[in-house]
């Protein structure tokens, strides 16, 4: 996927997030570990959220996108974090999104896929 593409649905992802009442605290934020697409805060507690999204021919599931070796680089990017900010409460989330009925024109309808709190296996 492209860059412009993949930054179309972080924005949707966003606004999805916000519209659950999240506030946006920074996207595509970037350290020495990796990327993290959305941090935000809600309800007194940081989250940090990875963005999917999939293709009509992507016959699995959602959560799959998110393997082990991308939570460690988001759990070691927190921790990163923790050294110049103070972040107590906070968790780890997979936001997924596809076309419903795997249509994708301009009418399509994007389905959300949220996993909250992904831990460390």
């Amino acid at each position: 996927m492209n860059v412009s593409r993949g930054r179309y649905f972080e924005k949707q992802a966003a606004s999805y997030l916000s519209r659950l009442g999240h506030v946006i605290v920074s996207k595509n934020f970037y350290t020495p570990f990796g990327e993290i697409d959305i941090i935000s805060e809600f309800q007194n507690k940081i989250y940090f959220t990875e963005v999917k999204f999939l293709s009509k021919n992507n016959k699995i599931n959602p959560i799959q996108k998110v393997d082990l070796s991308k939570i460690r680089k988001i759990f070691f990017s927190i921790s990163y974090l923790k050294k110049f900010c103070r972040i107590k409460n906070f968790q780890v989330d997979s936001l997924s999104l596809y076309y419903k009925n795997n249509v994708t024109t301009s009418q399509a309808e994007l389905v959300f896929e949220y996993y909250q709190d992904l831990r460390l296996a």
